[in-house]
This record gives C-alpha cells, sequence and structure tokens, in this order.
C-alpha cells in the first residue's frame, strides 16, 4: 500500500535585519519575520525563543516575474486564437505544452502501439524555481512566441506586453 504524500509545509519569508541580541547586547544579523503571516507560521509551528532549528534558505524569485507570466497569460488569451477563453495560469501551461519549455517528459511503452511520451509542465511557483532559471524559461518563451506566432516582436515587446497587462490586472 502506498502512503499519501504529505503536504507541503508553506515557507516561511523571512528579512535579514540589525538587531541588538539582548543576551550579549551586541548588533548581530538576525532573520525576522517579513509579515504578520510569517509570524502566525511560525508560532503555528510552536518554535520557541532559543531554540536551534535547521533551515534552508533560498532567496526568493523577484515578485516582478509572477506578474509578468499572469500578464503573458492574458496576452496570450486576449491576441492568440489557439489560447482564447483560457484562464491566464491555463494559457501560460498551454504554452509550455506546445513549446516544451520547462517539461518534463516521461515515455510509456504500449503494447502493441508502440511509445507514447506524455509532457507535465515544470511549476513555475517562486519556491520552484529560482531567479536564474526564470529568466531562461522567459526567454524560451518568448523565443517560441516569436518563431511561431509574432515574429516581427522581440522578446522585450513581449515582456512590455505582459507588464502592462499585469499592471492593468493589479489596478
Amino acid at each position: 500500500m502506498v502512503k499519501p504524500a504529505k503536504p507541503r509545509s508553506m515557507p516561511v519569508y523571512l528579512v535579514l535585519r540589525r538587531l541588538v541580541d539582548p543576551m550579549t547586547g551586541k548588533e548581530v544579523a538576525a532573520f525576522v519575520p517579513s509579515s504578520d503571516a510569517d509570524r502566525s507560521i511560525l508560532r503555528e509551528r510552536d518554535f520557541r525563543i532559543n531554540t536551534k532549528i535547521r533551515a534552508d534558505l533560498k532567496q526568493p524569485r523577484n515578485p516582478r516575474f509572477n506578474g509578468l507570466v499572469h500578464g503573458l497569460g492574458r496576452v496570450l488569451s486576449q491576441n492568440i486564437d489557439r489560447f482564447s477563453g483560457k484562464q491566464s495560469h491555463d494559457a501560460i501551461k498551454a504554452l509550455q505544452l506546445e513549446s516544451g519549455v520547462y517539461c518534463d517528459e516521461e515515455a510509456f511503452d504500449i503494447p502493441g502501439l508502440g511509445q507514447l511520451t506524455r509532457k507535465t509542465p515544470r511549476s513555475l511557483s517562486y519556491d520552484s524555481m529560482g531567479e536564474e532559471t526564470f529568466q531562461d524559461f522567459w526567454r524560451q518563451c518568448c523565443a517560441y512566441l516569436v518563431l511561431h506566432d509574432w515574429p516581427t516582436l522581440t522578446e522585450e515587446r513581449l515582456t512590455e506586453m505582459a507588464e502592462f497587462e499585469a499592471f492593468k490586472e493589479a489596478a
């Protein structure tokens, strides 16, 4: 019997600040929760003062890139027929599948039929993709769109269009 996977715990975002250590009276750099939500998560996990904890620290991706992805999804659904009617997230996932950009592939041998390949788009979430990887994803998606849909556009122009849509969505 296979055990169900444990749900992934929510990441806690921290900010590095200069503080005075009450134990020594000296100034130190210390990580503190970056928001009330992060403080709440730490309380729920029952962390105690002066307890040693183990952490895998990563710098989060630039939040601007999250807006870019949603903006590009809107640009796709508004301007390219095959993405029409899709929500921005679904349009991006469809673009990933179509282009193969940041997709994992699995091959299956089907008796009597041959080999079947299934593509699965990778997650673009903050916690699953670093900034450099995201920038590579963005370059490849833009290159695909320029090659197949908008030969008169550039990566820079597609970025501007996505930023504008993200701005409209936030406003």
